[in-house]
């Protein structure tokens, strides 16, 4: 007996399941927050460079003489048509304007448009000019944090425990999140803010984990999508949030204060029954099921619910088995690409909005949009037109757009403006699609033995692809002319269409058995004659719809 026919016997997903799974999910809403919210944080508001010796210079006007004394101080820049960012003209006093020369220096202040923040992290620090690499650092540590909590805490969930593993993340957050918010150092930020996302990942991949482990198999894809459903929910919060609080410590506070919320849950969710199975402490386990079998009020014989001839997971070989057959290979090089570049994408189009022509606020309830009704199509389709088609389809859809943002930033004018942040936002309904999808196809497509490893190696090399996009992002530092700004999109894009080509090797995992073992990944996907998928598999499939449409 296996653990599955005991989640069927109790009930795959009946009341305790929703219950405990609905709870679950509320773990993912505040996980956006310190990545994405980064957006707002670390800002860089309009500026140029402050007239020297004027302590009281402002970037709004404050009269024609003001107005003047700017424009004898502060060069115009040739490639925006814009008051200097970085350069003042070279002059020993402000008494002697009239012996400026034309030849300028770098400054050392600046001002900021108060127009759609009052202070950044970015404003505050002058992290400007020669400094502003600093930023996609800043961005790469703290995306970083999501790789070392992927690493470290996800290990840690399956010795400790889902629970436990849930706690230290979510005090961790807080924690972090809260003493951000009183540094003006950026080294000290900097590792706060690392070990902000490395308790949030922690503690999304554990919730995330948990609820897998929570329902039946035929429940998994729906669970899979609906838990980043209901985390589109923090986008909308961080928006709301950003909008009202305008200065950046200010905004950290409420980050750590919306984390706070969930402490008072943790006390409603139980340890997972298949973990607890897997160190052998079966007593307890035991006690949750027959728990889930009361309020479920299902029947189950005494002999499953004691859980006393429970058997571990067939085997078929070792993980590195993957490596040594080429077909596998080949299978498992085109996964982690795709994790690579959807991850880099999506942060990267993420962090990007505040770069977008138009209202920083409105495209970012633009991009939250098109992320929520991406998952809603995945949840739609994904069992009605396959994982391939549709997988392929949106990384087409998200590169394409991508790609094709360079016509109008190149060619257009202010009254094409509009076109680029349209296309940005069909990019990040693609690309988010294509993540939803991924972690499902991915764990569909390797043997029950090697799931879990094959999902954490995904992971891993998602996270190299979130940590390089800031420096993609921001190639324009590095490129000058037309050629910097078209570099990202060109590069998102084109990855996107070869990562999108490429899952075309992949084999279709809908209505199909899936592989127990390496022999059965091996053969999986080879051609079949239309009478060859399992039967059962295919009415847990077609029971999967029906489930969906009851939610829906």
């Amino acid at each position: 007996m296996y653990f599955d026919e005991v989640v069927q016997a109790v009930n795959p997903f009946g009341p305790y399941q929703k219950r405990v799974y609905f709870l679950l999910c509320l773990f993912a809403v505040p996980d956006v927050l310190p990545t994405l919210g980064t957006v707002f944080l670390f800002a860089t508001p309009e500026h140029r460079c402050a007239v020297p010796g004027a302590d009281n210079d402002t970037w709004e006007s404050q009269g024609p003489e003001h107005d003047d004394l700017v424009r004898r101080t502060v060069p115009v820049d040739p490639t925006t048509g814009t008051w200097s960012q970085c350069l003042v003209y070279k002059h020993e006093s402000l008494h002697k304007l009239a012996n400026l020369a034309n030849d300028t220096i770098e400054c050392s202040q600046w001002v900021y448009s108060k127009e759609n923040f009052e202070l950044t992290f970015i404003s505050e620090l002058n992290i400007v000019c020669k400094d502003k690499l600093l930023l996609p650092l800043l961005n790469s540590i703290l995306l970083g944090g999501l790789l070392g909590g992927s690493l470290i805490l996800g290990t840690l969930a399956d010795i400790i425990g889902r629970k436990k593993t849930l706690v230290v993340s979510v005090l961790g957050v807080i924690a972090a999140t809260f003493g951000a918010a009183f540094v003006h150092n950026y080294v000290a930020f900097a590792v706060l803010q690392f070990f902000i996302s490395f308790f949030g990942m922690a503690k999304y991949l554990t919730a995330f984990v948990t609820g897998m482990e929570l329902v039946g198999p035929q429940h998994r894809t729906f669970a899979g999508i609906v838990v980043d459903i209901v985390g589109t929910i923090g986008l909308y919060i961080t928006v709301l949030m950003a909008y009202f609080i305008r200065k950046w410590n200010h905004l950290q506070l409420a980050f750590s204060a919306v984390n706070l919320i969930f402490i008072p849950i943790l006390v409603f969710i139980p340890e997972s029954s298949r973990w607890l199975v897997s160190r052998g402490r079966r007593q307890e386990a035991s006690a949750i099921v027959r728990h889930a079998a009361l309020v479920n009020k299902a029947v189950v014989p005494e002999k499953m619910l004691s859980l006393e001839d429970l058997e571990n997971d067939r085997s078929g070989g070792k993980f590195w088995h993957l490596f040594t057959n080429p077909r596998l290979l080949v299978r498992c090089l085109i996964v982690f690409f795709n994790w690579f570049v959807i991850t880099g994408i999506y942060y990267g189009l993420g962090l990007n909005v505040g770069s977008l022509p138009g209202d920083i606020y409105l495209n970012f309830l633009y991009a939250s949009i098109a992320e929520t009704l991406s998952y809603v199509l995945c949840l739609v389709l994904l069992n009605r037109i396959g994982r391939r088609t549709l997988h392929c389809f949106t990384m087409l859809l998200g590169g394409i757009s991508c790609v094709a943002i360079i016509l109008p930033v190149l060619f257009g004018d202010q009254n094409t403006a509009w076109v680029a942040t349209a296309l940005s936002m069909v990019g990040k309904f693609g690309i988010s699609a294509a993540f939803a999808i991924i972690y499902v196809y991915t764990a569909e497509l390797f043997p029950t033995f090697v799931r879990n490893s094959i999902m954490g190696a995904s992971s891993v090399n998602a996270r190299f692809g979130s940590i390089a996009s800031p420096y993609i992002n921001s190639l324009s530092y590095y490129v000058g002319g037309s050629i910097g700004v078209a570099l990202p999109p060109l590069i998102f894009g084109g990855s996107a269409i070869v990562a999108g080509l490429a899952s075309l090797w992949l084999p279709e995992t809908h209505l199909r058995q899936l592989p127990e073992t390496i022999e059965d990944a091996e053969n999986f996907g080879k051609k079949q004659d239309k009478n060859s998928y399992d039967l059962s598999r295919a009415w847990e499939e077609i029971s999967n719809k029906k489930d969906i449409s009851n939610h829906i």
